[in-house]
């Protein structure tokens, strides 16, 4: 069954365009649990840095981190390599998360920004059904200051973004002074856009990767050793007004991809090429 169907079905919320957020460091305690190692990732997947489900069932998409081929790589469960799709015209500046939409494109956000310095920030889309043949979303922040970043304000770095209802939601991993997390709304839409702050909240650890359960009632954020589950009800785009359930992710190590396979279980991947499975 398609992810996104119940989705499609039921999850029609309203964004609102800003939101206020206290200051204050969330007040939650972590649940212990471990996680189920499937297996080891394939060779040729170096650094997994993104996942989505792919065509069929137990089968996934990944990508390796900065510098490497701009490729798609369509594994399973057991590890195994079953296609590699180099996608025609992109590039592999620094690949960071993948997205899906319920229109039968993958979106795959070439945006890691470790020093705060890059320009050329984008989303390759890419249509699964048209010989995965790329448009950009080119975008900018719209709180991004003239000039240069102070170290300690050092949070324009989104390795993490989600698809809902038409948009593009992005999730900062602050490199600065403080950890805050701050949230983006990005049309989904080929051109060139600027990336509306919706607000922020002081979260600790760094964030890696996020996606939407395919009901629309969780949205999974990931961080090192980390899982926060934070729930929907007020909209996607306040969700960081809402307290999570903060997961610890026992020997999950640098964990860097995570994906709703469906709304009980999720797959995570780490930087030691480990393919997990987490059941909530």
């Amino acid at each position: 069954m398609n992810r996104f169907a119940s989705f499609k079905g039921c999850f029609f919320l309203s964004l609102p365009l800003a939101f206020t957020l206290s200051s204050a460091a969330p007040a939650f305690a972590p649940a212990a649990n471990t996680l189920t190692r499937l297996a080891k990732l394939p060779s040729a997947v170096v650094e997994s840095s993104g996942l989505e489900l792919a065509d069929e069932p137990h089968t996934y998409w990944t990508h390796n981190d900065a510098g490497n081929a701009p490729v798609l790589y369509k594994i399973n469960e057991k590890g195994k390599l079953l296609q590699e799709i180099a996608v025609p015209g992109a590039t592999n500046i620094d690949w960071e998360d993948l997205a899906r939409d319920t229109q039968g494109n993958l979106y795959i956000g070439d945006m890691g920004n470790n020093s705060n310095k890059r320009q050329n920030l984008r989303i390759y889309k890419v249509a699964l059904k048209n010989g995965f043949k790329p448009q950009e979303i080119n975008f900018t922040y719209s709180d991004l200051p003239a000039g240069k970043i102070p170290k300690e304000a050092r949070n324009f770095d989104c390795e993490a973004f989600f698809w809902a209802n038409g948009k593009l939601y992005l999730i900062s991993k602050d490199r600065g002074a403080g950890r805050y997390a701050k949230l983006y709304e990005l049309s989904d839409d080929a051109g060139t856009h600027t990336a509306k702050l919706l607000g922020k909240k002081e979260l600790p650890g760094m964030v890696t990767s996020a996606d939407l359960s395919p009901d629309g009632k969780h949205l999974a954020v990931l961080s090192y050793g980390k899982l926060y589950l934070f729930p929907t009800s007020k909209g996607v785009g306040q969700f960081l007004t809402q307290t999570p359930k903060v997961l610890e992710l026992i020997e999950g190590g640098q964990a860097e991809a995570v994906l709703f396979k469906d709304n009980k279980n999720l797959i995570i991947t780490n930087e030691e090429g480990n393919l997990f499975k987490f059941s909530l």
